[in-house]
């Protein structure tokens, strides 16, 4: 090889290598631009309010602006279509309950199901059964009662059907008896707007969701659907539903809430995703007293443990409203095997 072909090839080599060099560089930067965690539900509500706190941390994990953005309509599928419907390049993000997101297929409200998506976990929320402040239903045993005498009268505030909330309520039909009817908002704090001025008699909405109307003393807390007491700071301790009826069981009707990416999403952002929830998310300070101080219970989590909670929990919710008649097909069409 003469000089100059010497030089010629020393030349593109290094402009390939400069080339590689700023893909790696620019694949390695993300994110470079704000993203956004849309919200499905309301203002105000137990979502929205872990999604703000959540935005933050990530925000200052990542050295970007996270933004949090209400898109509510249609029991929650509105914000999650735009998700699916944005590119898939990790500046849109879905949150919410993973019993939401993996019952949409059932329910024939949308296509996707939770291999669709990749699952960030911040904390789990428990359903608590609470009426209004005056209501004569003193405990659990009352509701059943109520239910079972007056069949369809019980009117309950939910986020909707497929919601975690109509899921704790149909789960403790199931176990009592009776009938409820059902009252679908958008999100908690309508929700709970609506149990404080009568317009519904009870709801079955998370603990976060209803925390500040409990601490409030405008809602009556009568049980968390569980079999472990639930703390609200500030509040007496809210008792579990098993002291009541021991046998019940409900596996998936605890929230598993966090954000979710779509499936198509670069490996560099999962990558970066799971450094931020190792080091970050599980020692955040913000999360551990918003939990505490709400209710919930901090857990973050994610890859296959994240995503066998879930699996567990959308069999046990999509089987139990099979079974009631509100799916549109039943869970093993799509993929939900029986639990």
């Amino acid at each position: 090889m003469n000089r100059r072909n010497l030089v010629l090839s020393v030349g593109v080599t290094a402009l390939g290598l400069g080339i590689s060099m700023q893909t790696v560089s620019a694949q390695a930067a993300w994110p470079t631009e704000p993203i956004q965690i849309v919200v499905p539900w309301a203002a105000g509500g137990a979502t929205d309010a872990i999604m703000r706190i959540l935005a933050g941390e990530v925000s200052n994990a990542l050295e970007i602006p996270v933004t949090v953005v209400n898109q509510t309509g249609a029991r929650g599928t509105v914000g999650t279509n735009a998700v699916l419907n944005a590119p898939a390049d990790g500046y849109t993000w879905a949150s919410g309950g993973v019993q939401d997101l993996g019952t949409y297929k059932v329910q024939g409200l949308l296509d996707t199901e939770l291999e669709d998506w990749h699952l960030f976990i911040a904390v789990l929320n428990a359903p608590v059964l609470s009426v209004g402040a005056d209501s004569e239903l003193n405990s659990p045993t009352d509701v059943a009662t109520f239910m079972n005498e007056n069949p369809a009268q019980l009117t309950v505030g939910t986020s909707g059907i497929p919601s975690t909330a109509y899921s704790a309520i149909q789960a403790f039909q199931s176990h009592v008896g009776g009938d409820f009817r059902a009252v679908a908002y958008d999100g908690d704090a309508p929700t709970m707007v609506a149990v404080v001025s009568g317009e519904v008699m009870a709801t079955t909405q998370s603990g976060p969701g209803q925390a500040a109307m409990i601490k409030g003393g405008r809602v009556k807390p009568l049980a968390v659907l569980s079999d472990q007491p639930l703390m609200i700071e500030g509040v007496d301790e809210i008792p579990p539903v098993t002291q009541f009826y021991p046998d019940f069981s409900a596996p998936g009707v605890t929230i598993q809430v966090g954000v979710f990416l779509p499936e198509g999403v670069p490996q560099e952002v999962l990558d970066r995703m799971t450094e931020v929830w190792d080091n970050e998310i599980v020692n955040s300070e913000a999360l551990q007293a918003y939990a505490l101080e709400n209710g919930a219970i901090f857990r973050p989590m994610h890859g296959e443990e994240a995503m066998k909670m879930a699996r567990s929990a959308v069999a046990a919710v999509a089987w139990q409203m099979h079974e009631d008649g509100t799916t549109s097909v039943s869970p093993d069409e799509v993929g939900i095997p029986r639990p």
